[in-house]
């Protein structure tokens, strides 16, 4: 799909964008006699000559790692580069009925309209990954059924995993299974060429211990002395892991925060960063959140780009980073993420980025509990070992913040 700048989508179906709610209000307009099945109907169907615009982002944040933007996914989906994105983490609205503080998006949905809507970003996400890149996609159990169903059926990507988390804390719901599964889908991008062949590195976390003994829970099969070669220097065994993640937990560093900001804990994308991509590619989250995605991908020397609808995301993402990294921006978009925009929105990105007159980063007040943030101990579960990492990859480790 051939995207002009500023930002037009061209699509033989529907370019959904933003909420469910606008994108029907909008493309839909002249259907509103009709039912809701044929208005579905017509979007499935599409229409060759439709033409939507769609408005260039603004840039929020810039740093040396990574842009952040205040935005509609599609927005900032419209000015990115085809095959230009080595990851793609997302952690879409669950069309649950929660409250984003904001009346840009609502989620819930009729279910037909929130699938649709999530083909049309997925789309985008599949247009703008490299040949060999990875698109994962953190959802729970309803949807990932749905949108698998829908993904598997694309001959541009092929299936990799499904990875199932282990969510503590749940409560009971009466006439239903405990709530507390919920998983990652995992797709590549096919690749022609051998230099694009999908990025795997091996991620080990620690061995589970007893908390009253300190010793290992696992036995290993009698082969745990086989294992000696994957301890650290404290004697600590670091096991592989698996598609099955039991040690994972709501994030809950800052028991100030919004309600209504969506975070993840950090190691869950930083296990994915880790797996699937090297030091100084590049990783795309268009819903943002609380920041983790980028928190990971920066701590790990890894390019990111995002953006969040909400405000309340926005200023959580800023607190984090201002927390962790100071209020420093940087004067330029760094050289490897440039390349992933089209010439056109680097253009309007230094012309607006130069006019400005004020820095968000310091306005926003610092997380409490900040230290827990800038702690690795605590926030670090997962490691590929040093010797499972290609050489090519060891020295790209600086920050490359010129154009």
């Amino acid at each position: 799909m051939k995207n002009s700048f500023p930002g037009i989508l061209k699509s033989s179906s529907y370019a959904l964008q933003g909420s469910p709610t606008i994108e029907i209000r909008t493309f839909l307009k002249e259907r509103k006699s009709k039912s809701l099945s044929s208005e579905v109907n017509d979007l499935k169907e599409g229409s060759k000559d439709r033409v939507f615009p769609v408005e260039k982002p603004d840039t929020v944040y810039v740093n040396s790692w990574g842009i952040l933007f205040n935005c509609n996914c599609m927005n900032l989906l419209s000015t990115i580069n085809d095959n230009t994105i080595d990851l793609v983490f997302t952690d879409p609205p669950f069309n649950l009925g929660k409250d984003y503080d904001t009346s840009k998006f609502h989620d819930r949905q009729d279910s037909e309209k929130y699938e649709l809507w999530c083909h049309s970003w997925l789309k985008e996400l599949i247009r703008v990954l490299r040949p060999g890149g990875s698109l994962t996609i953190y959802q729970w159990p309803k949807w990932f059924i749905e949108l698998g169903a829908w993904l598997s059926k694309n001959p541009d990507i092929e299936y990799r995993s499904l990875i199932s988390l282990k969510m503590k804390g749940g409560f009971p719901i009466k006439g239903r299974l405990h709530p507390s599964n919920y998983g990652i889908l995992n797709y590549v991008k096919k690749w022609a060429k051998k230099e694009d062949k999908p990025t795997f590195n091996v991620v080990r976390y620690k061995s589970p211990i007893c908390r009253h003994c300190g010793k290992e829970i696992r036995d290993y099969g009698g082969y745990r002395e086989k294992f000696r070669k994957f301890e650290d220097k404290n004697g600590i065994l670091w096991i592989q892991i698996s598609d099955f993640w039991e040690d994972t937990r709501p994030a809950r560093y800052d028991k100030s925060r919004k309600v209504q900001i969506n975070e993840l804990p950090v190691h869950i994308p930083e296990r994915v960063i880790l797996m699937a991509s090297n030091p100084r590619d590049v990783v795309l989250d268009i819903f943002g959140g609380g920041g983790s995605t980028y928190h990971a991908a920066q701590m790990h020397r890894r390019y990111w780009i995002g953006c969040d609808i909400a405000d309340t995301s926005t200023q959580a993402t800023l607190s984090r980073f201002a927390t962790i990294w100071g209020r420093q921006e940087a004067d330029d978009l760094p050289r490897r993420v440039a390349r992933c925009f089209k010439q056109e929105y680097v253009k309007y990105f230094r012309r607006k980025w130069s006019e400005r007159s004020n820095s968000l980063i310091n306005t926003v007040p610092l997380l409490r509990n900040g230290e827990k943030y800038l702690d690795p101990k605590l926030l670090s579960k997962s490691k590929v070992l040093k010797s499972h990492v290609q050489k090519k990859q060891r020295f790209l480790a600086k920050p490359d913040t010129s154009i």
